[in-house]
């Protein structure tokens, strides 16, 4: 499948959600993530760069059950290296989220979001060395499920995703599960 129509299909899924969201008077959130992916490399001196980010819009449907487009990422740079690389994952997708204990502060919840992710790997100078990979761009299918917990603030506006995501394909630690967040605006 080539990349306008599956660009195309995911703004139609998001287009869809937000008229869902017109039609009544339930609530809505916009969760964002943005940070360094947090391990040991994080605190050597310049040996890699890597950014984890995500943007998503919430609609909830009813009190248990809530859902919308999600787009995620993040791109690993290796510093101090030669050759120098990058490699970067571009997921978009869908999520669909089940919420216990609706009217509490913290709310347990199970997630399901299937996405399709863009890959790319790129060595800096052009050249191959032995050894190393060539440059390469790769698009697959993949998907996380995840149970966590959402802490509100007091007047409810903002809260926080804490999630332990588990996957059929890594995440930028390198596994196939993770801990993640999000902070949420809601409205």
């Amino acid at each position: 499948m080539k990349l306008l129509p599956k660009m195309i299909l995911c703004l139609i899924f998001a287009a869809y959600s937000l008229f869902l969201s017109a039609q009544g008077t339930t609530k809505h959130s916009v969760g964002f993530q943005m940070n360094p992916y947090i391990d040991e490399l994080l605190f050597m001196p310049s040996t890699s760069v890597k950014p984890v980010y995500a943007l998503r819009y919430t609609y909830n449907v009813n009190d248990h059950l809530s859902m919308g487009p999600e787009f995620s990422g993040y791109n690993i740079i290796m510093l101090n290296l030669d050759p120098n690389f990058t490699i970067s994952n571009y997921n978009i997708g869908a999520f669909a989220r089940y919420t216990f204990l609706p009217e509490s502060r913290i709310r347990p919840f199970f997630e399901l979001s299937p996405y399709y992710t863009f890959h790319s790997y790129k060595n800096f100078p052009e050249a191959n060395y032995y050894g190393t990979l060539p440059p390469d761009k790769t698009s697959y299918f993949s998907g996380y499920i995840a149970p966590g917990i959402t802490l509100f603030s007091k007047s409810r506006n903002v809260s926080l995703d804490l999630m332990y995501k588990f996957s059929n394909k890594q995440f930028v630690n390198g596994n196939k599960s993770v801990f993640s967040y999000r902070l949420n605006i809601n409205f």
